[in-house]
């Protein structure tokens, strides 16, 4: 494939980026990770993904690398790689494990920084809307882990699983009371009656910077959105549902559990997918 890796502070080639077997990350899991899109070769909302993977550090206590310096990397590795659109790989992991497993002393992260050409998601796809399943899995929203983007990602790589088994594009998880939670990969949203709504972070879903990003373009747009939890049935039945992330940005959904969603996508779809690419191309300028 070629091009370059940033590796604990030196960029190296790709077929020589390497991390120790002992590696926290890869023997638990014990890591965080953040997925940025690059437009024209600016990292977009890169300092709101530095600012959630900080957080996120803080809360798991993994030492956080210098903003500035991870920053810088990012930059670097899309101007060696010659790219303009890019897809972003940060890895940070507690690092090499020293035989406890709860660690009780001091840590040395490892970093790893990956650019790559970015592969869109298929235009035909906006154009006719995702296909979403429910998940047999649940979302835990008592426990405080699922908010934070952790390398442990092997619930979201399941849900991802049965729904394309199911022939789905997306897997959307309830929680134990039946609410909606989050997609697989994605924050979920729908318009009923002219409001928008969107899952609460107090059920311990990830603060998805595109999420946030597109709710105040949606407040700003004079819509109003609650932030409260709602169950299938008003997924479901909504007016227009559809999904948001860094690389997919605002995806419309064609159908939910195979009902089709009246309109995918809608009018307050297309306006705040029209909104987050004008905020891009700003972005980028």
């Amino acid at each position: 494939m070629g091009g370059f890796v940033y590796v604990n502070g030196e960029v190296v080639e790709r077929e020589a980026a390497t991390v120790s077997a002992f590696d926290r990350s890869f023997l638990y899991g014990d890591g965080l990770f953040e997925t940025v899109r690059a437009y024209g070769g600016v990292p977009f909302l890169m300092a709101e993904h530095i600012d959630r993977l900080a957080d996120s550090a803080s809360a798991l206590g993994i030492p956080m690398p210098a903003r500035d310096a991870l920053a810088g990397a990012a930059a670097r590795l899309i101007e060696l790689n010659g790219l303009g659109d890019a897809y972003l790989r940060i890895t940070l992991s507690r690092g090499t494990h020293a035989g406890a497993l709860a660690p009780d002393g001091p840590m040395e992260p490892a970093l790893v920084i990956e650019a790559r050409e970015l592969r869109p998601c298929p235009s035909g796809l906006y154009e006719r809307g995702a296909k979403v399943a429910v998940s047999s899995l649940t979302h835990d929203s008592a426990s405080p882990v699922r908010r934070h983007k952790t390398t442990s990602y092997i619930a979201s790589i399941l849900a991802k699983r049965e729904a394309k088994e199911r022939g789905a594009d997306e897997a959307v998880l309830l929680d134990a009371a039946g609410r909606v939670a989050e997609g697989a990969t994605s924050n979920v949203f729908c318009v009923r009656g002219g409001r928008l709504a969107t899952p609460p972070l107090d059920l311990n879903i990830l603060p998805g910077v595109t999420r946030a990003a597109v709710i105040a373009l949606g407040r700003t747009a004079g819509h109003a959105i609650d932030e409260a939890a709602f169950g299938l049935a008003e997924l479901k039945y909504a007016d227009e549902v559809f999904l948001t992330n860094s690389l997919m940005e605002v995806m419309p959904v064609r159908s939910v559990e195979g009902r089709e969603i009246p309109n995918a996508p809608g009018p307050v779809t297309r306006l705040l997918r029209r909104a987050y690419g004008e905020l891009a191309a700003r972005g980028r300028a």
